[in-house]
């Protein structure tokens, strides 16, 4: 790298890369460079044709490119919530939660029931045999491999003729096995195949092997461990080396057997005002769980009773060093606390650095649990595709239904739009290049604004925003309410939006690249403000001859936005005129003049 290249350039750099593309078989990369590639071949026209279409059309505008033809998403099918229920199949049998299932349609359905349970801890090419006490304790850095064996238990027959529930004998089933890896999403790729192939050798059943990601377990899953499923930081092994004493979990889950903890760092910007967390010193074995303002009776009652388990059965991952009635055990509340709780938090000054709610205006408590809707055309047509909660669930309102990674998993630059029911957020991505993409665009980022990537999602941001704006209005009680609805970017989200998430990690380079672009830290941007420039149809001449070009300008026809004034001034025709001419024509007028 050549430390004297500045940023910003007025020519372009003195490399380029040289390919050669072959017609019909262009790669992805060369595709993108054209915002209206066709997906289909039958989409593709001959040249010549293309030119004697647009001198058939008497109209100042060119026939629109397949992005231009992008419509907003259908509000009316995005607010119709999908009762799509929790259900992991295994050998063609619907499991449902874990607990039971019934088919509407058969009129049958089935308990299940757990027979035993096995977890081995993946370490070094090793397994080991993991103690009663310690099942449903996992740490992000290690690999876990769990033998479920259970069986299906006939029940809840209904008769077809009239629909009521028969007495029938009870049919139990054959025992199934199925083997559940657990993979930390800070394991060794080297652990995660070797347990694989441990799972293979320990798998004399023949059963189903099922891969279970971190903070992407469902509820079959989370059911195993009654509630006491806990995540650790760091690997097992290397547990009782921390030099913190202290240590902090987030509680999750809904359901009584699906409640589960979450370790984070020890700060408060990690707390969260909508559920509770449990502070844990195993020098001095101390339990303080604290409750947020925020959380409801029925939240607060479930995280008492995980926590007592917890208490109960002394997992050695907590490293307590004394018996369960010797743990000191405390509870307190948001607005409450004791000088223990800031000792814990370490916090000398008492300040909340998160989103509390204690001086919020409106009513703390949840009334719907957020929705997330990935908006996006890579198939095609502009649509909404909601995303789901594992642990979803129509009689339970989830204080934390998603986290950050499913935001920045998708394909980037993505765009969500996430509805608390309350406020509405547009969470924009970013260009999510490589290293040497990046220098490049650092070094020529007057060269690179415009280019038909950038179009495509400029069209795309324009379709979403007019989604936003369209569903703000049809949502039910819109009329009533005054939602907000606001555009926030990767990288610098403020801090209200990164509360509505369990725990929030910066993303440097999606902050790197949005800053770059513009964007400011905790910048939030009115969606009826920004729709508004990006539908600008006239802008004056000095503003169409700036480089880089106002944001949703499209460089292949610069010269549309000029007044028919201007254009008739600096092309001495009118745009009908000009646009009856062919395209070659219109082409090497507009390359003098400085519009192409």
């Amino acid at each position: 790298k050549n430390d004297v290249t500045t940023q910003k350039g007025a020519k372009r750099p003195a490399w380029c890369i040289f390919g050669k593309q072959n017609q019909n078989v262009e790669t992805l990369l060369f595709k993108g460079k054209f915002y209206d590639w066709p997906g289909d071949l039958k989409e593709l026209k001959p040249i010549n044709d293309a030119a004697n279409s647009v001198n058939r059309i008497p109209s100042a505008r060119r026939p629109p490119s397949i992005v231009e033809m992008l419509k907003p998403a259908d509000v009316n099918k995005m607010l119709i919530k999908q009762d799509i229920p929790v259900n992991m199949i295994l050998e063609q049998a619907s499991l449902g939660r874990g607990k039971h299932w019934y088919d509407p349609i058969e009129l049958r359905g089935h308990d299940i029931q757990t027979i035993s349970l096995n977890v081995w801890h993946v370490s070094e090419n090793e397994r080991y045999e993991v103690s009663k006490s310690s099942y449903g304790q996992f740490h992000s850095d290690d690999v876990y491999i769990i033998r479920w064996r259970y069986k299906l238990v006939a029940s809840g027959f209904h008769s077809i003729t009239t629909g009521k529930a028969s007495v029938r004998k009870t049919d139990t089933g054959r025992d199934r096995v199925a083997y559940l890896i657990w993979q930390g999403v800070n394991a060794s790729p080297n652990e995660k195949g070797i347990s694989v192939l441990m799972t293979v050798f320990l798998d004399e059943e023949k059963g189903p092997h099922i891969h279970v990601i971190q903070e992407r377990e469902e509820a079959t899953f989370i059911q195993l461990f009654d509630g006491t499923f806990t995540i650790h930081m760091g690997k097992r092994n290397q547990s009782k080396e921390r030099k913190s004493h202290w240590r902090l979990y987030v509680f999750l889950g809904e359901i009584e057997v699906e409640n589960h903890w979450w370790e984070l760092p020890i700060d408060s910007t990690n707390l969260r005002s909508r559920t509770s967390f449990l502070f844990i010193d195993n020098v001095k074995n101390i339990m303080l769980l604290w409750h947020g303002c925020g959380t409801t009776d029925e939240q607060r009652f479930l995280a008492n009773k995980s926590a007592m388990k917890l208490r109960e059965r002394r997992p050695e991952e907590f490293h307590f060093n004394c018996e369960r009635e010797d743990i000191e055990f405390c509870e307190i509340q948001e607005g409450d606390e004791i000088d223990l709780f800031w000792t814990a938090i370490n916090e000398r000054t008492q300040r909340r650095k998160y989103h509390s709610l204690l001086n919020a205006r409106s009513n703390q408590k949840l009334t719907a649990t957020m929705r997330i809707f990935h908006l996006s055309s890579l198939h095609g047509p502009f649509v909404a595709q909601e995303l789901l909660y594992p642990l979803r669930s129509p009689d339970h309102i989830a204080a934390f239904p998603f986290t950050q990674a499913d935001l920045y998993e998708l394909h980037q630059p993505a765009l969500c739009l996430i509805d608390t029911d309350k406020e509405l957020y547009i969470w924009q991505g970013w260009n999510d290049l490589s290293d040497d993409e990046l220098d490049i665009q650092l070094n020529n980022a007057n060269l690179q604004a415009g280019c038909p990537r950038d179009m495509r999602f400029t069209a795309e941001r324009r379709c979403a925003f007019r989604t936003a704006v369209e569903y703000c209005k049809a949502k039910p009680g819109s009329t009533t309410v005054d939602l907000t609805c606001s555009i926030v970017y990767a990288g610098l989200e403020p801090i209200d939006f990164i509360n509505l998430f369990p725990k929030w990690t910066v993303n440097m380079k999606a902050r790197q690249q949005n800053q770059l672009d513009g964007k400011n830290l905790n910048q939030k941007d009115s969606v009826s403000d920004i729709l508004q420039h990006l539908c600008r149809e006239q802008y004056t001449l000095e503003e169409l001859r700036t480089r880089p070009l106002p944001e949703g300008v499209d460089p292949s026809k610069i010269e549309f936005y000029l007044s028919d004034d201007d254009f008739e001034k600096e092309f001495h025709m009118t745009k009908d005129e000009f646009y009856a001419l062919p395209y070659w024509k219109q082409t090497n007028i507009k390359k003098p003049l400085g519009f192409f």
